[in-house]
């Protein structure tokens, strides 16, 4: 799994192996934020009426929302790397190799994957799949070793004509071959890979990955024949902005409970009303005090409230002009007054702000693993001046001037996306107080990932969405396009490269002592902290509002539930 992105949410897709979050216990549902405020300590993994498929009703559309259509439908790839392609719709559409338990343990999906076997031969892993004979691409081809060979051959990184969305996992592998059968994939990496899972949650069919013109383009609207899930898209409506998927008479595995399952795009103000209205069924990713009470005055809404992977944060562009220095970028932070920000997000909302500030780049408070690296970066208005003048730039009335220029900041504001509105405008107060010029760029969120990709931003703000593979996807967003490259990974939207974080990127990925791993990716942090790649603000709590008799759906940390079995019970 990819970390990913998306915009209303502000929110991109990372994945690590069976780390628990916080030590929560599961809950199933109800409105667990009366009394004292969520805590990253206190909120559960999991709130999803979990309910047996003889418990919930044949038929029924389940109307959900997304932030855009997507524009490409493959989610291997840099552009479509969306939350609301790859966390939403992919769940019904698509191949989703693994469950993910309560506490963030991958288990083979039945459906696709039969069974599992490693090995580790001459230093070398060895993953054997035995694949689930049935499964089938919707155009009725039998998914097989080919399937993987080609999706590895795309995601490799070898041929830079493919964009895909990472190489993490990717790249540590030699072959992708069959074993005694066609439905058997012997997988070799170059030494271990303990994350092996995370890269193999989906697989592509070779058809759509043969070529870096079809990878990259060939997606543009979806084809049904490239799918193989649970449902299948029947309409993309462009005027209503809904797109529509079905029960999939071509499904191998249990037959869905529903019938239809809706996406609507809407923006978060527009979802929490249609809710409450009784227009749509689910209003998630609750940002605001406004959308929580809004949604809340339905009658039968039940708020499922669970620990969530989003983190907002600053993105900083390494290479604009003013931003170049690390000695500015690192002053600009310590000007950052980042607990105002949180306590400003979450005004009204049921959460203690304080508790979910983040002090690093992979691993959620309360997670095994966690250390907050932030100490060198705390808000110090007094420290960030001596820097700027230190680096140069010298107080000339309300401004920092150098070499005749002023030092200004252009941050690309989502138009529509409170958070972003919100982060911006109190930036541009901080940055008042060191004297530091703020320009906020009106950005339409549509146009977020193009802006991102043109790298045409000094200093964005938007949400990474984990997965349960916190160590898996350092290279994505932090390091070069593989392995001795001098190009960034496509999503290492910073364009920052530092020697210290590609020689740990190769330790983490192939250490197999999960505590070493822990060490070395807490070395990588210190050095992304200190590089000022991307600034860390607070980890989200998951809101997520449905009427009280939907199963099997809601709002969890790790948790997956297959499309098949969610619904409304009896």
């Amino acid at each position: 799994m990819r970390k990913t992105l998306t915009t209303a949410v502000a929110a991109l897709a990372v994945g690590s192996l069976a780390l628990s979050g916080c030590g929560q216990k599961n809950q199933s549902g109800g409105d667990q934020n009366k009394g004292d405020k969520t805590t990253s300590a206190s909120a559960p993994l999991a709130a999803l009426n979990i309910k047996p498929r003889d418990q919930i009703k044949d038929g029924g559309t389940l109307r959900l929302t997304i932030t855009m259509l997507p524009t490409g439908w493959n989610p291997m790839q840099v552009d479509n790397n969306t939350v609301d392609l790859n966390a939403i719709i992919w769940q019904f559409i698509g191949v989703n190799n693994f469950d993910i338990t309560e506490d963030g343990t991958p288990k083979p999906n039945p459906n696709y994957i039969k069974s599992v076997k490693v090995d580790t031969k001459g230093g070398k892993q060895v993953v054997t799949l035995h694949l689930n004979p049935k499964a089938k691409w919707n155009s009725g081809r039998t998914i097989d070793y080919t399937d993987y060979q080609a999706t590895w051959k795309s995601s490799n990184g070898e041929n830079d004509k493919f964009l895909p969305s990472t190489t993490d996992g990717f790249n540590q592998i030699s072959s992708v071959e069959k074993g005694d059968k066609d439905t058997d994939v012997v997988i070799t990496y170059k030494t271990t890979y303990p994350d092996w899972t995370a890269s193999w949650s989906n697989v592509l069919p070779k058809e759509g990955v043969s070529d870096p013109d079809t990878f990259n383009s060939g997606w543009k609207k979806p084809n049904s024949d490239w799918f193989a899930g649970p449902f299948v898209p029947t309409k993309v409506d462009q005027a209503s902005n809904t797109l529509t998927v079905k029960r999939n008479d071509k499904w191998w595995g249990d037959k869905s409970k529903l019938d239809t399952v809706t996406f609507k795009a809407m923006e978060d103000a527009a979802k929490t009303k249609a809710f409450a209205n009784k227009e749509i069924d689910v209003a998630d990713t609750i940002i605001t005090k406004d959308g929580y009470e809004t949604a809340k005055k339905r009658d039968d809404a039940d708020m499922r409230a669970a620990g969530s992977l989003q983190w907002r944060h600053f993105t900083f562009n390494a290479k604009s002009a003013n931003l170049s220095d690390k000695n500015v970028r690192q002053a600009i932070v310590k000007g950052i007054n980042r607990p105002a920000i949180a306590r400003s997000d979450l005004a009204g909302l049921p959460v203690q702000a304080d508790s979910v500030m983040l002090g690093n780049h992979f691993f959620m408070p309360g997670q095994s693993g966690y250390k907050d690296n932030s100490e060198d970066f705390t808000y110090d208005t007094k420290a960030a001046e001596k820097q700027l003048d230190e680096a140069g730039w010298k107080k000339q009335g309300d401004y920092r001037v150098k070499d005749g220029k002023t030092l200004t900041v252009n941050y690309a504001q989502l138009t529509g996306v409170p958070t972003s509105e919100n982060e911006g405008a109190l930036f541009k107060q901080d940055m008042a107080k060191i004297g530091v010029k703020v320009n906020l760029v009106n950005t339409p969120s549509s146009d977020m990932q193009k802006v991102l990709t043109n790298h045409s931003f000094d200093v964005i703000a938007f949400t990474w969405q984990g997965t349960a593979y916190p160590m898996a996807n350092v290279r994505q967003i932090y390091g070069a396009a593989a392995e001795g490259s001098k190009q960034p990974s496509q999503s290492n939207y910073s364009q920052l490269l530092d020697p210290k974080v590609e020689k740990l990127i190769s330790k983490i990925g192939t250490e197999s002592d999960v505590s070493k791993r822990r060490e070395l990716a807490n070395q990588a942090d210190k050095t992304i902290w200190d590089d000022v790649m991307t600034l860390p603000l607070y980890r989200r709590m998951s809101f997520t509002a449905v009427p009280k008799n939907l199963a099997n759906f809601g709002a969890s940390t790790f948790q997956t539930v297959r499309a098949e079995d969610i619904g409304f019970q009896k």
